[in-house]
C-alpha cells in the first residue's frame, strides 16, 4: 500500500511547513514521519511506524484528513479537539502545516494516560553507555540452558515439521513449566518450521495455556451464584489473605496461582473450590481451607477428602 501511494497514486509536490521551524517540498504519498526523517528533523518514533507506541505525535495546523482508527488508540479526546495526530500514519496528500509539540508533555501524556504499550522496552544512551528500563547490573542473568534443553527433548518427541503436533507440543511444554516462555515459542518455531506468528495464534486461542509463570498448584475458586451466595467471595478473600496475593497472581515460590470461575459443575457441594484435578466442596468450615492448603504445601495430597 505505500508504494501504491507513492508510485501509482501520484499527489504532485506538496509543501511541509513546520511552525517556526521550516518548510520543504515533497513528491506526496508517504508518512509525514518518512519525509521528517528524509529531511533531518528526529521525533520520537521506536516502532517503524507501526503505531504501537504512540510517541511520533504532532499537531496538523492544516491537511492531513481524518483521523485513523489506528490513531485512535493513542489519542486523547483533548488530542483529537486540538488536532493532535501520529506523524507514522499521517499520509502526504496536500500542503500541511505541522507545529511540533513539547516531547517531554507528550511523553507526560501518554503516561499519563496509559497510551503505551508496556511490553515494549525503551532504551537511551548517556555519555556512551546504555541505560534500558530493564537494566540492572547488580541482577545476574538466569542461565535458560538446561530449560531450552528440556523443551528441545519435547520437540523431538513428536516433531514432524507439521502444525498437526503443534497443539501437543504446547501442552507438553505448558505443563512441564507451568506456562509458555517466550523463548520457548521461538524454539518451537524454529524446530518445527512453523511461523512465530501462527505459533502465537495457537497459544493465544485456547485458555489453557498462560504466558506468565504459573504456580505449581492451580487455586480456582467457584464463584458461581450457588457457591457465591454460600460464601464464595469469603473463602476468595481467605486464600488471597493466606496466600498473599490477588487474583490472577502466583507466589514468589511458585508454589500456588490463584485464579476464579464461573461453574465448576458441582453445585450441589456448594461452596466448592478446584485445586489442580482435586475438588473440594461444602466449604463452610474456614479450618478447612488451612488444612487444605498445608497439605499442599507439604506436598501431601490425599484427593477427594473433603470432596
Amino acid at each position: 500500500l505505500v508504494l501504491a501511494d507513492k508510485y501509482l497514486a501520484d499527489y504532485g509536490e506538496c509543501k511541509l511547513i513546520i511552525t517556526e521551524e521550516n518548510e520543504f517540498t515533497v513528491r506526496g504519498g508517504l508518512t509525514v514521519l518518512s519525509y521528517f526523517k528524509e529531511n533531518n528533523i528526529n521525533i520520537p518514533s521506536s516502532c517503524g511506524g507501526k503505531a504501537t507506541c504512540g510517541y511520533c505525535k504532532i499537531k496538523i495546523l492544516n491537511g492531513g484528513g481524518p483521523v485513523l482508527p489506528t490513531e485512535s488508540l493513542f489519542l486523547t479526546r483533548d488530542d483529537k479537539d486540538i488536532g493532535i495526530r501520529l506523524a507514522c500514519q499521517v499520509k502526504v496528500k496536500n500542503d500541511m502545516e505541522i507545529q511540533m509539540p513539547d516531547f517531554l508533555k507528550t511523553v507526560k501524556n501518554i503516561v499519563e494516560n496509559r497510551l503505551y504499550n508496556p511490553k515494549l522496552r525503551w532504551s537511551f544512551k548517556i555519555a556512551n553507555r546504555i541505560y534500558s528500563k530493564t537494566n540492572d547490573r547488580k541482577k545476574k542473568k538466569k542461565d535458560y540452558s538446561k530449560e531450552r534443553e528440556k523443551i528441545h527433548e519435547i520437540i523431538n518427541k513428536g516433531i514432524d515439521d507439521s502444525v498437526g503436533v503443534l497443539v501437543p507440543v504446547l501442552q507438553n511444554v505448558n505443563s512441564t513449566f507451568n506456562y509458555l516462555p517466550e523463548y520457548g515459542l521461538r524454539i518451537i518455531s524454529s524446530e518445527m518450521n512453523i511461523p512465530l506468528s501462527l505459533v502465537y495464534r495457537v497459544a493465544t486461542f485456547y485458555n489453557a495455556f498462560s504466558f506468565k509463570p504459573r504456580g505449581k498448584n492451580i487455586i480456582k475458586i467457584c464463584l458461581g451464584t450457588s457457591c457465591y451466595v454460600k460464601g464464595g467471595k469469603k473463602i476468595l478473600e481467605t486464600f488471597e489473605r493466606e496466600l498473599g496475593i490477588k487474583v490472577n497472581e502466583t507466589t514468589e515460590d511458585l508454589k500456588f496461582s490463584l485464579e476464579t470461575v464461573n461453574c465448576i459443575g458441582c453445585c450441589g457441594q456448594s461452596p466448592v473450590i478446584l485445586i489442580n484435578d482435586d475438588i473440594y466442596g461444602y466449604l463452610t468450615d474456614y479450618n478447612m481451607i488451612y488444612e487444605i492448603l498445608n497439605r499442599y504445601e507439604n506436598g501431601k495430597v490425599e484427593a477427594g477428602r473433603f470432596g
